[in-house]
């Protein structure tokens, strides 16, 4: 299954790309929350770092925003929104 995967804002500059596009292993189960989970322990770096940060990132999937449980279906745009700052 593949999954484009949208980074904004911070979480862009820690992975230093804007999109990056997935091959995952079909999985019936998969959510943003397993996604990440699983490319923590497997690649680690960046994906640790949004898996501390989970807490204050929303997710989007197809352009609206989801609960990190929810699934993921092939061909999905699965976009991580930190909060925004300004002044």
């Amino acid at each position: 299954m593949k999954i484009k995967i949208l980074f904004f804002a911070s979480i862009r500059e820690v992975f230093d790309c804007h999109e990056k596009i997935v091959d995952i292993k079909h999985d019936e189960n998969l959510t943003p929350n397993v996604l990440i989970e699983n490319f923590s322990i497997t690649e680690k770096g960046p994906w640790l770092t949004l898996l501390n940060k989970k807490k204050i990132v929303r997710v989007a999937i197809n352009q609206t925003l989801v609960e990190w449980q929810s699934p993921l279906r092939d061909g999905d745009e699965l976009a991580f929104l930190p909060p925004i700052t300004g002044g």
